[in-house]
């Protein structure tokens, strides 16, 4: 649990499994049962996951391109470290975007470029 692979970002989660937050729902998905999860239970689908805690629209227009492959979800947690993280389906945080960070959407797309794929 506490390997950090280096995937080229400096952010202390980057390289790290995605810690399993609680998590509350902004939008619950219709088969989620509540609206307070947890981020393990987001990963289950086998999907990458990105997480937005603070509803940034520039983080949803960066990932609009692997709605296929990626479920973005906007939720709120007690973190304060980070306002959004990629997660690949097998858990590891691959790009992390730290709270009050100006977006910097090519990290973001970069990153889902090379973790999950080429946009469809």
């Amino acid at each position: 649990m506490d390997v950090r692979y280096d995937l080229g970002d400096d952010h202390r989660l980057v390289g790290t499994l995605c810690p399993d937050m609680k998590l509350t729902l902004e939008r619950p998905d219709p088969d989620v049962v509540t609206a307070v999860t947890r981020s393990a239970d987001l990963l289950r689908a086998g999907r990458g996951l990105l997480l937005d805690l603070v509803d940034r629209a520039e983080v949803h227009a960066a990932a609009a391109g692997w709605t296929g492959r990626v479920n973005t979800v906007t939720a709120r947690t007690d973190r304060v470290d980070v306002d959004a993280s990629l997660i690949r389906p097998d858990g590891c945080v691959a790009c992390a975007l730290p709270t009050g960070a100006v977006p910097r959407r090519h990290q973001l797309v970069r990153a889902l470029s090379t973790w999950i794929g080429q946009p469809a």
